[in-house]
């Protein structure tokens, strides 16, 4: 007989300080689109910056033109992964404005490499001069770049990341450059066969599979080996509402070597896991199945829900079924999906 065994702890609501954004936003609107328009800038910073620190002082954000109404006011986590939720809800509780447009990231706009001049140090950075080496890494589904700029001598590290950055959102948007841009250096010297930045959106559409791929990972754990089995690419960043953990974990009798005697138990653990999922709303925006680990006698399934609409609770009797040893169900808030960060890799 499976027991059920729950370890859970709920997600911090964002919900009211996102609602009183809104409401101060109500009363300040035209105050902040005239500081925008009559590039007052110390006053759209006053203004702006204590709203937006009261949901959380580590948010991005900026005021720009936009291309589908008269302006853009961006909210964003800044790269920060377990941000990205939070800015999502500020943008899905935004007002219908018929002069603003709201947005939880930076989004591409290849235009500004032709108008864009970035003040470094002095310098003036112009964001079309920026190029790239490139790199793919099939195993994680992931562009690897090596970014340069004539300027970049003349620059420390920390600057010539900070352009290299702006370049890569401007290029493919926070949210694309997030998912597809793996390790990111900054060279002074140009690296070989490199194209403009500009160009990184060709690159990456390469790399887009057809359909959701699942790749086999091998390795050794302290009492045998570990099979993992994880979809590929991860998208945490096309679903940011997914910030809470819940894993599932199936015990088994196990062979010499840890793992199942039989691949029919995996096939009845794979049964069991849609099962969950169906139970969960299906998945979705606010459930996703990123894998599962096997090996030392135990079967671990990662999932992510929205802890604030989806309660895992139900779960416990689906895993009622399994039949193999026991099984338990643990689930905590995890925005910046640092529980399986090793899947990442």
């Amino acid at each position: 007989m499976a027991i059920f065994r729950r370890k859970t702890r709920v997600t911090d609501d964002p919900r009211p300080a996102i609602a009183r954004f809104w409401a101060w936003w109500s009363e300040h609107r035209d105050d902040v689109l005239a500081a925008f328009e009559e590039k007052r800038s110390d006053d759209l910073i006053e203004l702006l910056r204590p709203p937006v620190a009261a949901i959380d002082p580590s948010l991005n954000w900026e005021v720009s033109p936009s291309a589908a109404k008269r302006f853009m006011l961006v909210v964003s986590s800044g790269g920060k992964a377990e941000l990205r939720g939070l800015a999502e809800r500020w943008m899905l509780a935004a007002p219908d404005d018929p002069e603003v447009e709201f947005a939880p990231v930076r989004r591409a706009d290849p235009a500004l490499f032709d108008s864009v001049v970035m003040k470094v140090d002095d310098y003036d950075i112009e964001l079309r001069e920026l190029v790239a080496g490139t790199r793919v890494d099939p195993q994680r589904s992931r562009l690897d770049v090596v970014i340069h700029h004539p300027l970049f001598p003349l620059l420390d590290k920390e600057h010539r990341l900070s352009v290299a950055f702006h370049g890569l959102d401007a290029a493919l948007g926070e949210d694309e450059a997030e998912r597809w841009i793996g390790e990111v250096e900054v060279a002074a010297d140009p690296p070989l066969d490199a194209i403009p930045v500009s160009m990184l959106g060709t690159v990456v559409d390469q790399l887009r599979p057809s359909d959701d791929v699942w790749a086999l990972l091998r390795g050794s754990g302290r009492k045998g080996p570990i099979v993992a089995l994880v979809r590929r690419p991860l998208d945490r960043v096309e679903r940011p509402l997914a910030d809470t953990h819940v894993a599932l974990v199936l015990d088994y009798a196990p062979g010499s070597d840890g793992m199942p005697p039989d691949d029919s138990l995996l096939d009845d653990a794979e049964r069991l896991v849609q099962q969950v999922i169906a139970e969960l709303g299906g998945e979705g925006p606010q459930v996703v199945h990123v894998g599962r680990v096997t090996g030392e006698g135990k079967v671990v399934v990662h999932l992510y829900v929205d802890g604030l609409e989806v309660d895992p609770a139900p779960v416990g009797a689906v895993l009622q079924q399994w039949t193999h040893g026991t099984a338990a169900v643990q689930s905590r808030p995890d925005p910046g999906w640092k529980a399986v960060a090793p899947l990442l890799r």
